[in-house]
């Protein structure tokens, strides 16, 4: 399984008492555990990162709702500034430790409130501690492989990992970092809202871009294989039972 940047790490046990009884497992890396899963090298499901240190930067974005990932960098003992950020970590840490020297403290802050920035709870975070020369990370997106890369990356230093634990960047910033106030009422809604909604037929794309490369006098072959739609759709009041079980336990 894997996570939505919603879903919070406080409700793992929950999901451990709907599927009691199963083994349950977070992709955290997305394709490239499902392939460690299954045996397959995944090597042949991985692509290399573009890192080009000429546009690395800790600036802010333009519209602050657009803030979904906060960094955290301790320069010394007294001296911690925090930076919101647009786009994932790995965006920012394949750079490797050469980012530190890029970072321009102009645009830190001694504390931040996210829920000032954005409605919506970042997709992950990072804090480097470089007295210590140590790189901590969260993420609720999958980002394949990310683990590995980033011990070549920042060879020299202690990289640690907590997966989604966001909790671990709040006891780093010792309570100058706040993250937004999660309503739960809200999170169901928007939990309801995805689950139960129509699903698309990805036919559809395909279709449509047949098409386009046709209007352009381009001829475009489609492997068969391409074209099988096999997914069995359960009925939404079957859905609509499940989850009402699933919320109710």
């Amino acid at each position: 399984m894997n996570q939505d940047g919603w879903m919070m790490s406080g409700q793992r046990a929950e999901q451990y008492l709907i599927w009691y009884g199963w083994d349950i497992q977070w992709a955290y890396e997305g394709i490239a555990d499902l392939a460690a899963y299954v045996g397959y090298p995944k090597e042949k499901v991985l692509t290399g990162f573009d890192d080009d240190l000429k546009d690395a930067s800790l600036a802010p974005p333009e519209e602050r709702d657009l803030v979904n990932t906060v960094a955290s960098v301790k320069f010394s003992q007294n001296d911690l500034l925090l930076f919101p950020l647009y786009g994932g970590i790995d965006v920012y840490l394949m750079y490797g430790s050469d980012l530190i020297d890029k970072i321009d403290k102009s645009y830190g802050y001694r504390n931040i409130s996210l829920d000032e920035w954005s409605a919506d709870f970042p997709v992950g975070g990072f804090h480097i501690d470089i007295p210590a020369r140590r790189l901590e990370f969260w993420h609720a997106n999958d980002i394949p492989n990310i683990s590995y890369e980033l011990q070549s990356k920042w060879s020299g230093w202690e990289v640690i990992g907590h997966y989604s634990n966001y909790e671990a960047q709040c006891r780093s910033t010792t309570g100058l970092l706040q993250f937004q106030n999660v309503n739960q009422d809200q999170l169901l809604e928007a939990l309801k809202a995805s689950l139960l909604k129509e699903s698309s037929n990805p036919l559809d794309a395909v279709a449509y871009f047949v098409k386009k490369e046709a209007d352009a006098g381009r001829k475009v072959e489609i492997n068969p294989h391409a074209l099988r739609y096999d997914r069995y759709e359960l009925p939404k009041n079957v859905r609509e039972e499940i989850l009402e079980y699933a919320i109710g336990n």
